[in-house]
């Protein structure tokens, strides 16, 4: 082969590769670094600015619970969020890097006690998540102390207790809840999920929940009470 159909053929491969392998620069870095982020304070609203620091101008504000995308994390504390198409910035300790709300685009189905229930989001209920099922309706609110799960109007309870800390310990009426994991493993006819956290109670159940799925099996006593076996979307 001569050299100057040796070099054609170097090109076209090159351009072969480059038309079927993904571009690994700094802008496809970028784009898959990026996670999900919400507001988490206690009252009034978070202050966005134009840079990661209190002398930038502020730009808005975001309300609590808010889901934003979130770019990066400096080292003196501030997050680079998307915020009306452009980038800005808030204080880091104000936002909460993990949900466990039930996914509203889903249709949960459950085993309990030989038995398979289906449950779906049907809307809010005075700031909460409404959930029905074959037993009537539930709801679910999220906020920067914990997530909770009750009945329209009727009590709730809490569920876990934020922020997320092995050996975390409240208490629901007369039951102590501790957190023992918070990034483990867990699989059910439904998948396998990451991240799970593990709450133990002075009830004897043992209950885990999945990030953005929430609550997946219950085990007392070595035995399983209920578990997620169907996640589906509507």
């Amino acid at each position: 082969m001569n050299k100057r159909i040796f070099i054609k053929s170097l090109i076209a491969f090159i351009l072969v590769l480059s038309a079927v392998l993904p571009f690994n620069g700094i802008s496809s870095k970028a784009a898959t670094a990026s996670k999900v982020g919400w507001v988490s304070i206690d009252s009034g609203s978070l202050t966005v600015r134009s840079g990661p620091g209190t002398s930038y101008k502020k730009v808005g504000s975001l309300k609590n619970n808010v889901s934003v995308t979130v770019y990066s994390q400096t080292k003196n504390g501030w997050s680079q969020i998307g915020y009306q198409k452009k980038k800005a910035y808030v204080a880091s300790q104000h936002l909460r890097m993990y949900s466990f709300l039930q996914d509203k685009t889903k249709i949960y189905t459950y085993k309990s006690e030989g038995k398979y229930h289906k449950t779906q989001y049907i809307g809010k209920h005075y700031g909460w998540d409404e959930w029905s099922s074959e037993d009537g309706s539930y709801i679910m609110k999220e906020d920067s102390k914990g997530l909770y799960i009750g009945w329209p109007q009727s009590d709730y309870f809490t569920e876990l207790s934020y922020p997320l800390k092995v050996g975390k310990q409240w208490a629901d009426w007369e039951i102590r809840k501790k957190i023992t994991s918070i990034n483990g493993t867990l699989t059910t006819p439904a998948g396998t999920f990451k991240n799970v956290v593990t709450v133990k109670s002075s009830d004897g159940y043992t209950t885990y929940y999945a990030p953005n799925i929430g609550f997946i099996k219950s085990v007392s006593n070595g035995m399983t009470m209920s578990e997620l076996t169907n996640l589906k979307k509507k």
